[in-house]
């Protein structure tokens, strides 16, 4: 099996010497290849190109943040090189998902048993975006492994990478980028409407017209923004996708509730819609205003977004002790 580290070089340099440490320690029959990108989407490029090269017999690593997760995933869906994530970024929320909390706080402990990877299918959601005429817009369409949400928390996410990138030496910034720029959005205030039709797992539709809302989340993974977790129960692998709804609130509500909606625990509390879904479309009120939202951490827009599960859309290698 050969072993392709592709490694987002704006990450922290010490993490970057720190992995590099790590891969030279590697038994010399380990067969690898070290890749650091050089620009935005070298990552997928790099995935793409070794796919298609060594096909299964590979296994393409994102070392990175979810960004860097974001770009290999889409180069490898529907490809039969597996993918495997060294969480070395700033969020590393898709990560959370798929390891356990002692292999994800020391991830190049992950390097210990490349020999025994455990590779299955997972599914992937798909994002279409569409303007205020109906036209498809590839720029903003993508595969998403993860999350993608639209609303209060993709403009968090805005303000958690200004603040990264205003303090990029500073880890206690790096870590908290995300719970301080919620603060300040949330000291802003905001105002979003929408309709929206969704697809449940039994086929029924449900239609909401004209609907105030804070932010929606369609999850494939648990996590986002930085340990954000708007699904605690959503499955990578179960075909299907957990929708959640958050009400307009008023910024003491939506104070009162953050840390729920974080840890997990606004689950059934007033002001929180799930849906278990396998496809729906939501769509701007005004064909002057975009619906603005992101995949994975990054950006897209559309005055209709149309989303649907993807299962069994990619190979994922993990590696734990067992």
């Amino acid at each position: 099996m050969r072993y392709i580290f592709i490694v987002n070089s704006n990450i922290h340099s010490g993490k970057i010497h720190a992995l590099n440490r790590a891969i030279a320690a590697l038994p010399e029959d380990i067969w690898r290849i070290v890749e650091f990108t050089e620009h935005e989407n070298h990552a997928e490029q790099l995935a793409t190109y070794y796919s298609e090269k060594y096909g299964a017999d590979c296994i393409i690593f994102a070392c990175g943040g979810d960004g860097t997760v974001h770009e290999v995933a889409n180069a490898l869906a529907f490809r039969n090189s597996p993918m495997a994530v060294l969480p070395l970024g700033t969020g590393n929320d898709f990560a959370r998902t798929i390891y356990d909390p002692e292999i994800y706080k020391k991830p190049l402990s992950i390097l210990k048993y490349l020999n025994t990877p455990n590779i299955r299918p997972i599914d992937m959601l798909r994002i279409d975006s569409y303007d205020a005429l109906g036209n498809h817009l590839p720029i903003w369409s993508r595969y998403s492994l993860n999350i993608a949400s639209m609303g209060l928390d993709t403009l968090v996410q805005a303000k958690a990478k200004l603040i990264v990138a205003k303090h990029p030496k500073s880890r206690f910034y790096r870590n908290n980028a995300y719970s301080l720029a919620a603060v300040s959005c949330l000291l802003a205030g905001w105002r979003y409407k929408m309709d929206y039709s969704i697809e449940l797992e039994n086929g029924e539709i449900v239609e909401k017209k004209n609907v105030r809302y804070s932010l929606a989340s369609i999850c494939n993974g648990r996590y986002y923004g930085g340990g954000f977790c708007p699904a605690p129960d959503a499955q990578i692998d179960d075909g299907v996708l957990n929708v959640c709804i958050v009400d307009h609130m008023s910024r003491m509500q939506a104070f009162s509730q953050l840390m729920k909606y974080k840890k997990g625990k606004h689950v059934g509390q007033p002001g929180f819609t799930f849906y278990r879904s396998t496809s729906g479309i939501f769509s701007s009120l005004d064909s002057n205003f975009q619906l603005q939202g992101n995949y994975d951490g990054e950006d897209f827009f559309g005055h209709k977004v149309r989303y649907e599960i993807v299962p069994k859309a990619i190979q994922l290698a993990t590696f734990t002790e067992d």
